[in-house]
């Protein structure tokens, strides 16, 4: 029953640990990270330049001709 509560108490500190790592991640400033993130972006005017819409339907109707039961 101890050893529970210890791999309890190791669980718990590895959570807090991860939360603060976490958030310090998200809370960088950012000036730096955007800088840096508008070099990455293509020229052609974002990640959707090249995509385009379908022009047929992904769903094709089957058609199922029902036939009497002789």
């Amino acid at each position: 029953m101890d050893i529970c509560f210890i791999l309890d108490g190791i669980l718990i500190l590895y959570g807090i640990i991860l939360t603060v790592l976490y958030c310090r991640l998200r809370m960088r400033p950012s000036s730096s990270s955007s800088g840096s993130y508008s070099e990455k972006q293509p020229a052609g005017g974002g990640i959707y330049a090249g995509l385009t819409s379908q022009s047929t339907d992904t769903y094709e109707t089957i058609r199922m001709d029902k036939k009497p039961i002789v």
